[in-house]
């Protein structure tokens, strides 16, 4: 398991990526830990960033939702961009292709590889991550949507 500096490098790293400074670095720590790894004394889930996830996941969905909401945009329109860009391959793509892969810490019986449904949970994660940080900001959000290339198309 990496050290606390380590750690602490590797979210540092993802702030420099996804262009979002934590105000409580540890929530970045948390979201690039998968389940299945234990760092008692700083990651006190045993789901690793499961949790945060599911925050992001629901995030992503709704920032979406409101985005062909507000480019009135017809319901089977906006679906397909969920179904696209809300769907766990081309999440796992996007954080691939930022490099994230090289940030997650996966459980050790995984031998440092990345799978698809890791990477996808892990770039969730940090999606929930930056809305928790920021007290629930979809604003805050927006930009990092943008970057991982996850926002409302152009």
């Amino acid at each position: 398991m990496p050290s606390f500096s380590a750690l602490a490098e590797r979210a540092q790293a993802l702030q420099n990526l996804i262009g979002y400074i934590f105000n409580d670095p540890k929530r970045a720590m948390e979201a690039l830990v998968a389940a299945g790894v234990y760092m008692p004394g700083l990651i006190n889930r045993t789901d690793g960033h499961k949790q945060l996830a599911l925050v992001g996941d629901a995030v992503l969905r709704m920032v979406l939702a409101l985005d062909g909401y507000e480019a009135r945009k017809g319901r089977e329109f906006t679906n397909n961009i969920l179904s696209t860009k809300a769907g766990n391959t081309y999440i796992a793509q996007a954080g691939r292709n930022l490099g994230l892969d090289k940030l997650v810490i996966v459980n050790p019986a995984q031998a440092g590889m990345v799978s698809d449904k890791v990477m996808a949970s892990a770039v969730e994660a940090i999606i929930g991550a930056v809305f928790m940080d920021s007290d629930g900001s979809v604003e805050s959000v927006r930009p990092v949507l943008t970057i991982l290339g996850l926002g409302w198309p152009a």
